[in-house]
């Protein structure tokens, strides 16, 4: 996350490697909520949420993560997106 600091400087390194941010917008947010919904999940889950969303809608992928038993739960209902824990 950009904080106007010097440290700015290693995303912009990150990015210029091909990484790309993703903006969280109406649809994803809309993902992202109905993953919270199914499994009656509070606010503490959103970011959580937003990761396997982020994953659904680009079509699957990968997620590596310290996390892994949540983010299952999240997506077990899309086949594309894995979990690998780290």
């Amino acid at each position: 996350m950009y904080q106007g600091k010097a440290g700015d400087a290693r995303i912009d390194f990150v990015l210029a490697r091909g990484v790309r941010p993703v903006t969280m917008d109406q649809a994803m947010a809309r993902i992202a909520g109905g993953l919270r919904a199914r499994d009656r999940l509070g606010s503490c889950h959103t970011v959580d949420a937003f990761v396997v969303a982020t994953s659904v809608r680009l079509g699957g992928g990968t997620i590596a993560t310290g996390d892994p038993d949540d983010l299952r739960a999240l997506g077990r209902d899309h086949p594309g997106v894995r979990i690998e824990a780290i």
